[in-house]
């Protein structure tokens, strides 16, 4: 039993667009960022912020260089400035300016051989150091988490992403770990990592598929023999189309062991199923634009999603490190992954039927007592929910634990709870969804949104790399229909 429908190659083929939206934050009283004032160029439309004012108060007595120099922990960034000259720039107190300021410790991941390069290239370091700098505008770090999942352009006429994961934002992969250090000409943001602006696309050499992309890469051969295998190498090899594909590399495959790949290779229709979760069809989405999308989910080509993550200064596809970024082709673009990704598992514990074509007769608390769930049928009968959960003319959605679930409680804890009616009553409405019914396809559109629970607490769905998430418990099987709702088996009490 799958916990999402997947998308099948037919599908992969007619399908033009994908669950994805960046949303570009703007204000009509906003401030446009102008990179030509610093004497660069700007290309595409320039991100639109607002206007935030960064007030000389008594804390601000200095211009950001003065600033920086006083602050004591920036002072390569100062020699970076003072090479190129931009320290007079960003002196100017007629002007405003927010910067992203990498300290001391942020240059030294650089090494001293790459910094005393840059001393010597001061194009080069010119270009990076504008690509801290948002000129002629203060954002403060309320504006800057507004602005959390969109790309603002630089100084340097490069994007940077705005992330907010985990509840700390994120410059690119860039922690913002100060915030508003105010001075009279604009605002200091102190970054953990060194911003490195995105390399120039090459524009007079022709670009090949993503398939012939793969092939001639070399170090995806096992990919290639699973999409050869499956006949999704011709699909990937289409200019009709546009696709993103998370690409693991032949020593990620290698991790499977041989057995596995084998066995896969032998069975087309899981190792398509495998191979379309690592597509993301009608869109060619770019290093920039995943990092806008940090922390959310996105829906893949076989119709499961995957959740996109910021760790350690690195993106993560699940579990997958996204170890290069923007290998473009002729009809979309690949990210190599260093793990293959696994779709949610289909787990159907034994004693659960099997999803019945026919219109369900039965109630939630008959299916679950023949079902075998007897310690759950014991604490409903113990706490009076019996006559709720099993009248026909009341509708539910049920979370239902296992017993294996339960026994994770401990007997002690079972046995307390039993004489505890109240208090089991709560534990058990928080597990019900009354006067509703919340299908696995439904349950998709509610993840992230907050859900309240039949005693009155909150319930969020998430979607992680092993399935589909009830608070902390994995539900395990869904939509098992009903006469008065539905259940979800999930693998573990959800505790208020």
């Amino acid at each position: 039993m799958k916990l999402f429908t997947p998308k099948t190659l037919r599908t992969l083929l007619v399908s033009s667009a994908v669950a994805i939206s960046v949303a570009a934050c703007s204000s009509d009283d906003g401030v446009a960022l102008d990179a030509n004032a610093l004497g660069k160029s700007v290309s595409g439309d320039a991100q639109t912020l607002p206007t935030t004012t960064a007030a000389t108060t008594a804390t601000a007595t200095g211009n950001i260089v003065t600033t920086a120099v006083e602050a004591g922990s920036f002072t390569t960034l100062v020699a970076a400035l003072e090479t190129t000259g931009l320290d007079s720039v960003l002196a100017d107190e007629t002007r405003q300016f927010t910067v992203f300021a990498p300290t001391d410790e942020a240059f030294e991941k650089l090494g001293q051989d790459t910094i005393n390069t840059l001393l010597n290239d001061t194009n080069t370091l010119s270009d990076i150091l504008l690509y801290h700098v948002l000129p002629d505008a203060a954002v403060n770090a309320a504006s800057a988490i507004g602005l959390a999942g969109s790309m603002v352009t630089t100084a340097n006429g490069d994007d940077i992403a705005l992330t907010l994961n985990d509840g700390a934002l994120f410059i690119n992969m860039s922690e913002v770990i100060v915030t508003d250090i105010e001075t009279t000409n604009g605002i200091i943001h102190v970054i953990d990592t060194v911003l490195t602006p995105p390399a120039d696309e090459p524009t007079d050499t022709p670009l090949a598929t993503i398939t012939d992309t793969a092939v001639a890469a070399g170090s995806f051969n096992t990919l290639v023999t699973a999409l050869q295998a499956t006949g999704l190498d011709a699909t990937l090899a289409s200019n009709d189309d546009t696709f993103t594909v998370f690409a693991p590399t032949d020593d990620a495959f290698a991790a499977l062991g041989s057995d596995t790949i084998n066995a896969l290779l032998n069975d087309t229709e899981t190792l398509s199923d495998i191979l379309l979760y690592h597509v993301i069809g009608g869109q060619a989405v770019d290093a920039m634009t995943a990092l806008t999308l940090a922390g959310n989910s996105v829906t893949m080509a076989n119709g499961d999603t995957v959740e996109l993550s910021l760790r350690d200064g690195a993106l993560f596809i699940n579990d997958a490190q996204v170890v290069t970024t923007d290998i473009l082709a002729s009809n979309g673009i690949i990210h190599v992954i260093d793990t293959v990704l696994l779709p949610p598992a289909e787990d159907v514990p034994a004693d659960v039927p099997p999803l019945a074509d026919e219109p369900a007769t039965e109630t939630v608390y008959a299916i679950a007592r023949d079902a075998g769930f007897d310690t759950l049928i014991a604490a409903v009968d113990a706490a009076g929910l019996k006559g709720a959960l099993d009248h026909p003319g009341d509708i539910y959605t049920v979370f239902a634990p296992t017993d294996e679930a339960f026994a994770a409680l401990g007997s002690d804890t079972i046995a307390a709870l039993l004489d505890d009616p109240d208090t089991l009553r709560d534990i058990l409405l928080f597990h019900v969804l009354p006067g509703t019914v919340v299908d696995a396809a439904t349950a998709v559109e509610l993840i992230g949104l907050d859900i309240t629970a039949g005693n009155g607490g909150t319930l969020v769905l998430t979607s992680r790399d092993d399935g589909l998430y009830i608070n902390d418990s994995r539900i395990t099987v869904t939509d098992i229909r009903a006469v008065n709702g539905v259940i979800h088996v999930i693998d573990a009490v959800l505790i208020p």
